[in-house]
This record gives structure tokens, C-alpha cells and sequence, in this order.
């Protein structure tokens, strides 16, 4: 028994090491593509902040900083692609929003959007506010602040109190209920609806998952576009405007 637990306290202490570690490293990493990035070596950053994203390090900023190295590296679709995971876990960011927006300017298709009712399009906007673990916060403390506002209704006489209280509480119980559905419907977002961007500079769309269909459309790189289902080799995409069909999967990168 005594030689199990010196193995699992080796165990643990070899993990702890390891992790420290790998941290170590990505902070060495992240800073070095951030003097190369200021010095201009942009291919060289890039080298860099990849060094880190291989160590399974997932932030904002180095998504943000990786995007803005493609981008002044002349890769528009690989600059959009970081920009937008950075997006993803931060998407309240002003600077990477502006950035996602001038790149897009930048690119060859420029496709409308299907219009969509004002109900659904505030709803997504409302839920897009937050990523599903900050909604899911967020729904934790509108709960606590319910069951408090409960106890002061219980507890306490005083008239204004009570009133007070009982306006909270409702506010409380509602936003509860919609900080649980919109952190379901951030955290399901992404797995049920992926997105991707178009990495081949120019890219026929076919009719069927093949080389034999015919060619619908032509698309550019760059472009973001839904993948509504892959077969083999082949992903079929929607576009914003509604049109699908079939690309092979080495032109497209996942979001």
C-alpha cells in the first residue's frame, strides 16, 4: 500500500511538473512572437504563437495576435479564421470585431446575408452577448440572487422591503431562465451549426460530393461559410445567402 501511494504522489508531482513546464514554455513562446511581431518578422511570429497553440494553449489574445500575423503576412483566410476563434472566446471584443470587419473588406466575394425577422435576429444578438460559460455564470448568480430575494420576502415585515424584494426576485427568476437557454444555446452553437473558412484561393462548388458534379458557383478564399455535412473527402457549405453544395475538405478549415 505504501509503495501505491509513493507512485501516486510521483504521478502527481511529475503532472504538476509537466504542466508548469509546458506554461513556462508558452509564456517563453508568446513572448518571443510578440518582440518578432513588433520587430516585423511576421512569418517568424507566426512560428511563434503556433509553438504556443500547440501546447493546447487557448486565449483570446493569442488567437487575436496569430490572426493580426496572418493578416500582415498577406493571409487573409488564415487571418479571418484566428480572428474569428478569438471571436468566439471573446465575443464582446471591440478591437477584434473592428479587425474581423477590415479583413473581410479585403476579400473577393462579397455576399448579403439571408434577411432574417427582427425577433430572431435580436434573439441571436442577445445570445450571441456572451459565450455559453459566462451565460452559464451569469445564470448561477441571477439563481442566488432569486433564492435571496425569496429569503428577505420570508424573513422580513418591513412593507417596502418586501415589495422591493418581490420586483428583484422576478427580474431574477426571468433572466434565470434565459441565462440557462442562451448558455445552452452558446455552448450547443458551435457543435450543431460549425462554420469554416474557405482556405483554397479559388474554389468550384459541385452539385455532389465528387469530382464529377457539376460546378454551381465559384467562391474565394477567405469567405465564411456553414458545413452542414461531410462525406468522405467532400463538406458541403451554405453560404450566407443560402447556396450549397460540395468542396473538398483540404479547402476548407473549421472554425
Amino acid at each position: 500500500m505504501k509503495h501505491v501511494i509513493y507512485f501516486l504522489i510521483f504521478l502527481i508531482s511529475s503532472f504538476t511538473l509537466s504542466a508548469n513546464s509546458m506554461k513556462d514554455s508558452a509564456v517563453v513562446y508568446m513572448q518571443q512572437a510578440n518582440e518578432a511581431y513588433q520587430a516585423n518578422q511576421f512569418a517568424d511570429a507566426i512560428a511563434l504563437y503556433d509553438k504556443v497553440v500547440d501546447l493546447q494553449y487557448e486565449s483570446a489574445t493569442l488567437y487575436y495576435n496569430l490572426g493580426n500575423a496572418y493578416f500582415k503576412n498577406g493571409d487573409n483566410a488564415r487571418a479571418l479564421l484566428w480572428l474569428e476563434r478569438a471571436r468566439r472566446l471573446d465575443p464582446n471584443n471591440e478591437d477584434i470585431i473592428h479587425n474581423i470587419s477590415f479583413v473581410q473588406q479585403k476579400l473577393i466575394d462579397k455576399i448579403e446575408h439571408l434577411p432574417e425577422l427582427f425577433i430572431v435576429k435580436l434573439w441571436n444578438k442577445c445570445s450571441g452577448l456572451f459565450t455559453g460559460n459566462q451565460w452559464a455564470v451569469l445564470s448561477i448568480v441571477a439563481c442566488s440572487l432569486f433564492a435571496l430575494c425569496l429569503l428577505f420576502i420570508l424573513l422580513i415585515r418591513i412593507s417596502w422591503v418586501r415589495s422591493i424584494s418581490i420586483f428583484v426576485a422576478i427580474l431574477a427568476l426571468f433572466f434565470t431562465i434565459f441565462s440557462v437557454i442562451f448558455a445552452k444555446k452558446e455552448s450547443t452553437r458551435y457543435t450543431q451549426h460549425p462554420q469554416g473558412i474557405i482556405m483554397g484561393y479559388v474554389v468550384n462548388v459541385k452539385s455532389t460530393p465528387n469530382e464529377k458534379g457539376s460546378d454551381l458557383f465559384v467562391i474565394h478564399s477567405g469567405l465564411k461559410v456553414g458545413i452542414t455535412d461531410q462525406l468522405n473527402e467532400w463538406v458541403e457549405i451554405r453560404l450566407p445567402n443560402g447556396e450549397k453544395g460540395w468542396i473538398q475538405a483540404t479547402q476548407i478549415e473549421q472554425i
